[in-house]
């Protein structure tokens, strides 16, 4: 028979956890807010820039900015950037990411030894440096740094690594914001920049840089604005994500906390419904004995 105080124990604890689950449900769903905010904010003018990139890309004096080219040697490594999070507890948030990288080397026969890896949270750190992963950009969000400096510094350094030719591609893996139930883990390369066939649909318009003695130094600031703010809203996604997957994640576990209460409440009445019965029991056999 089972012991009344150790399911009464068990109950107990249980409650315990579903206070604290439904209590990061609720932390989880006030940031989600402010997140979903933030990103829907800054998503007309990412947009808008991405148009711009593709207008500038279609003309064909840039053809010359080597974010246009890969590598020229014999140096085929990848640079991916990799957006995490610094906390746990989002449900399958952050293995999405690594699943995706894995079948993507796999699909493209991409051996873990030509791949930079350029790391922006805790997980993701976590989880590839118990591997043989060449790291070339680590950090939390946690440090201190606002998304802000934090994409600039990822994106300088990007830039430079891509124009010293240490790296022929640039892709960046993370989470896209779908809906609050939906967070998709997407792959998109970033570097070199696309362009339209040099033979064909070429045109010399579009934008006009005045004082044209500027238009290299102007261009060449627009293009590295352009991964610095892809950087910036993919980590705007990631934080809106994260929270609706933590909270996602806090509800199935204050759910399944009450189902197991249900189950503990059945089996500590049958328990105690069968030790009174034995005491009923025992009262009647020491009756009849005394008689």
């Amino acid at each position: 028979m089972p012991n009344l105080k150790s399911i009464k124990r068990k109950i107990s604890s249980i409650k315990n956890t579903k206070q604290i689950t439904k209590a990061m449900k609720m932390v989880a769903g006030s940031k989600l807010k402010r997140n979903q905010s933030l990103m829907n904010e800054f998503r007309a003018y990412a947009l808008t820039y991405d148009e711009i990139i593709k207008n500038i890309s279609d003309n064909t004096v840039l053809y010359s900015h080597p974010f246009y080219f890969k590598s020229s040697g014999d140096n085929d490594n990848i640079g991916i950037i990799i957006i995490s999070t610094d906390r746990g507890l989002c449900g399958s948030f952050n293995m999405n990411l690594f699943k995706l990288l894995f079948e993507e080397l796999k699909a493209k026969g991409i051996q873990s030894s030509r791949i930079k890896l350029y790391i922006l949270g805790k997980k993701a750190l976590d989880f590839f440096k118990k591997g043989n992963y060449d790291v070339a950009f680590s950090k939390f969000f946690s440090e201190g740094e606002t998304p802000t400096n934090l994409s600039d510094l990822l994106a300088r350094d990007i830039s430079k690594d891509f124009v010293e030719n240490k790296m022929s591609e640039v892709y960046i893996i993370s989470n896209t914001y779908i809906s609050t139930l939906h967070q998709k883990a997407v792959i998109e390369k970033i570097l070199p920049l696309d362009t339209k066939s040099p033979d064909k649909n070429k045109n010399n318009g579009g934008y006009l840089i005045e004082p044209v003695s500027y238009e290299e130094e102007i261009l060449d600031k627009i293009l590295k604005d352009y991964i610095q703010i892809k950087i910036f809203f993919k980590i705007l996604e990631s934080f809106a994500g994260e929270q609706a997957s933590r909270m996602n994640a806090m509800d199935n576990a204050t759910r399944n906390a009450e189902k197991l209460i249900s189950k503990l409440t059945v089996s500590y009445n049958k328990a105690r419904q069968a030790a009174v019965t034995l005491e009923i029991l025992d009262i009647i056999n020491g009756v009849n004995a005394i008689r």
